[in-house]
């Protein structure tokens, strides 16, 4: 709605311009009316009135000192003067000190309304033309964020890129100084909420925007879900000081704490440095340290240290793969179950492990599982696994979350593995059957199957109960036994027709499955 004001020394006049107008029609709402022009001048300076409408002598302010006055406090405001023909020249002056229009009395209806509405359009064509240069403002504004902050995008894709002073000042519109340059990461744990985080980060980069303004030349900020980074540039001098500023402006957004009590920020500061083609050293430290909350405890700054190789050292990757190879070997569920417990314990017994290094083997650890499954979404659960891993604010959770995620893949596929193995046991015992007239062995059996030798003789033994020697002598006896009561066949010519080449072994072998030798069990039974 647009406001009016009416000011006349003659409350009758005021009350005549009130009747006149057509202001429900028109869209404008008169607020109050002043008897004087420092009546109208107070209304003014609080209300930033749209309309004025006064005459032009009143008492207590000369009309052309009431307009310049008005508009110093109020320049958007349109005055529409009222005077008689006596002082129509004196009117024509004041419109050239800004005046919208003006009316002769006496006051004619149509002619008042008709400036009401031109005034009216004017206003609206403003507001509309304000509106899309602050609109247009906030896009400059936004496209200059964007385009200096994919500075760090670029170092988030490629670390390993190295710029030109020439092209961080006119690519990404950087303030270089020639100072310290230093990145920090902070990173929100807790349930991480979308909405909260942007919440959070604006905040958090406004603090520091306000807190580091008069002391870095220049400063840029990445905000991407749960993680903010960030570039300061500074004088040498005040390093000391900017170690303070990020402590208070952590402190700051912690105090939060009582709107998002299940959110938690910390902040890792990488080391300073002043030469240029070092930036994506020092941002992936600042990136690196970051992960040492999960050791030292959210809610933190952390300043950059050199990473400890304690679980490199002691080998435990190499450990843990061969438990896992030797566990997928026989598929035993319980062996991968062992190993990752075995992997969490001998990491909590290292008491100097790092952040960084613990959620790297345990990151890597996980990826070794997944990769040995061969799973046919096997990308799918990598990324599900690295974003659960990154989620983690302590050992204790990270290593829970290991064992977790790794029994559930388990569970998974237990139903779909039992169901390969009772097809690849029926096809084992079809190409058995097919071909024990032939020199077959296991390893025959596990490469028609695809599968490793090892891993097929362990289900075949679970799932028949025999040993695959023992299945195949049993088959071949079977298959002797026929022949021995259905043919005229010598025992020469079975022996050799189910698979033997060694008559005695043959006998000996049918022997001691049915008790007789082949010539006695014809007699028997042919």
């Amino acid at each position: 709605m647009i406001s009016a004001v009416i000011a006349d020394d003659e409350e009758k006049i005021c009350r005549l311009i009130q009747a006149l107008g057509d202001w429900d029609r028109i869209g404008i709402h008169v607020i109050a009316t002043a008897s004087n022009g420092l009546e109208a001048l107070k209304i003014i300076r609080e209300t930033k009135t749209d309309i004025l409408i006064t005459d032009i002598r009143m008492p207590g302010c000369d009309g052309i000192q009431l307009i310049e006055e008005i508009k110093k406090i109020s320049p958007e405001t349109h005055i529409i003067i009222v005077s008689g023909y006596a002082e129509f020249s004196y009117a024509q002056a004041a419109v050239r000190f800004g005046v919208t229009d003006y009316l002769l009395k006496p006051i004619n209806k149509d002619m008042l309304n008709d400036s009401l509405s031109k005034i009216k359009d004017m206003i609206l064509h403003e507001r509309e033309t304000e509106t899309k240069l602050e609109l247009s403002q906030k896009k400059l504004d936004t496209n200059a964020t964007a385009i200096r902050s994919s500075f760090i995008t670029d170092y988030l894709i490629d670390p390993n890129k190295i710029f030109t002073m020439a092209e961080l000042q006119e690519q990404y519109q950087l303030d270089m100084s020639g100072g310290i340059y230093q990145f920090i990461c902070a990173k929100i744990d807790g349930k991480n909420n979308k909405e909260n985080q942007k919440f959070i980060w604006d905040r958090f980069i406004s603090v520091l925007t306000k807190d580091l303004r008069n002391i870095c030349k220049d400063q840029v900020y990445l905000a991407q879900n749960c993680y903010l980074y960030g570039f300061l540039d500074y004088p040498s001098k005040e390093q000391e000081t900017i170690r303070k500023s990020l402590k208070n402006a952590l402190n700051k957004i912690n105090s939060l704490n009582g709107l998002f009590p299940d959110d938690s920020i910390s902040l890792a500061v990488g080391y300073s440095i002043k030469d240029i083609s070092e930036l994506g050293k020092a941002f992936l430290s600042a990136k690196e340290m970051i992960k040492e909350r999960i050791v030292l405890g959210v809610g933190k700054v952390m300043e950059w240290k050199p990473e400890r190789k304690v679980l490199y050292e002691k080998k435990l990757l190499e450990k843990y793969t061969r438990s896992i190879t030797n566990a997928l070997e026989i598929w035993s569920e319980e062996g991968l179950i062992k190993a990752n417990q075995e992997l969490s314990e001998d990491i909590l017994s290292l008491k100097d492990a790092g952040g960084r290094e613990i959620l790297e083997t345990v990151i890597q650890a996980g990826n070794l599982f997944i990769m040995r499954l061969n799973l046919s979404d096997q990308t799918r659960h990598l990324e599900a696994y690295y974003e659960k891993c990154n989620n983690c604010s302590t050992t204790t959770q990270l290593l829970d979350s290991f064992q977790l995620y790794t029994k559930e893949i388990m569970h998974s596929l237990a139903e779909v593995r039992e169901d390969e193995v009772d097809r690849s046991i029926r096809l084992a015992k079809q190409y058995i059957n097919n071909h024990y007239a032939e020199q077959i062995t296991l390893e025959d059996v596990s490469s028609y199957l695809g599968l490793t030798p090892t891993y097929f003789s362990s289900f075949f033994k679970k799932k028949t109960n025999t040993g695959f020697a023992k299945y195949l002598m049993n088959v071949r006896v079977e298959a002797a036994k026929v022949l021995l009561k259905e043919s005229n066949s010598s025992v020469s010519e079975i022996c050799s027709k189910v698979g033997y080449n060694d008559i005695k072994h043959f006998t000996k072998v049918f022997e001691q499955v049915t008790g007789v030798k082949p010539a006695a069990y014809r007699k028997l039974y042919g």
